[in-house]
């Protein structure tokens, strides 16, 4: 019984002496192990409305991290007042020395307190001033109207041409205005995007014709663009000249643009130019109370559907 016992203590002695040389000698199998970190610091764009070289108020990003409304507000009024060192083609317009007091968000509304700071713009960019402010904010989804108070009471009218404000203010307010009137009668707003550059990129602008109406906005828009007066003002759209829309039809908060093959920037692929259809969709957006814009000619039903953010 003894030296059974021995017998089988050494063989398991010998087995357990045998795996572990059996591992010192033989590699063992590598594995890559992927980590994946939470992003913590994850950024977002932040659409603001600074001046450019040619003094228009352009639409420009930014980025920030906050998803609380009210950090988010004072971050964009941070950047029209103090600018952001990565935009530095660009200008901020309230002046530098403006403290946001207070904000008060209600329903689709921003209310701003600003201090007496706010009054000492230059009067050359006043109008610029809150045009740059109006569109900054309603950028944000949901808002809508934005209403200016200094240092407590409303600011009822511009500080140097002593222009009425008229709240509440709404893109409908205007930015980089064009006027090309025959009457006071019929006045009518339309809201272009084009594309300009400089040695940061592309960045767009959105001009405001005042016009008498006498043509739809769509057929406004278009002509527009094509326009070689804007071409001249450094303004550029992509769209060729031979561009044509044939028709147009709205369904179910969709309209459809039928245009011409001239639309396309390679008539082979049937592919249109990205910025021609940013121009064109963020137009219509800030127009006509449609979510998407599809892009089709006669020969090519639906090429492209452009969605409302």
């Amino acid at each position: 019984m003894i030296k059974k016992y021995a017998m089988n203590k050494i063989f398991v002695s010998t087995l357990i002496f045998g795996l572990l040389l059996l591992f010192y000698l033989v590699p063992s199998p590598s594995f890559e192990v992927e980590i994946n970190e939470k992003d913590d610091n994850k950024e977002f764009e932040n659409v603001v409305y600074l001046l450019d070289d040619d003094n228009y108020v352009s639409r420009v990003i930014s980025y920030y991290d906050e998803t609380d409304i009210d950090k988010v507000i004072r971050n964009k009024i941070n950047i029209l007042i103090n600018g952001d060192k990565n935009l530095d083609n660009f200008y901020s317009l309230i002046p530098k020395k403006t403290i946001l007091k207070d904000i008060s968000v209600n329903k689709d509304n921003v209310y701003l307190n600003f201090s007496k700071e706010f009054l000492n713009v230059n009067k050359y960019i006043e109008e610029s001033m809150v045009e740059s402010i109006v569109y900054t904010l309603t950028e944000i989804n949901g808002i809508n109207n934005v209403y200016i108070n200094v240092d407590g009471e409303k600011l009822v009218m511009l500080p140097n041409s002593k222009k009425v404000i008229p709240y509440p203010l709404t893109r409908s307010f205007g930015i980089n205005k064009k006027y090309d009137l025959d009457s006071l009668n019929d006045i009518d707003k339309t809201i272009v995007y084009f594309v300009k550059k400089n040695d940061s990129g592309e960045y767009y602008v959105p001009i405001t014709k005042v016009s008498n109406l006498s043509s739809s906005k769509i057929d406004i828009i278009i002509d527009e663009l094509k326009s070689t007066v804007n071409a001249q003002d450094n303004l550029s759209s992509f769209i060729s000249d031979n561009v044509v829309l044939e028709e147009n039809k709205i369904i179910d908060d969709k309209i459809n643009l039928v245009f011409n093959e001239y639309i396309f920037s390679d008539s082979s692929k049937k592919t249109i130019l990205e910025e021609v259809k940013y121009v064109v969709s963020q137009s219509i957006f800030d127009n006509l109370d449609v979510k998407e814009v599809i892009f089709s000619t006669k020969e090519h039903n639906n090429i492209v559907s452009i969605k409302k953010k």
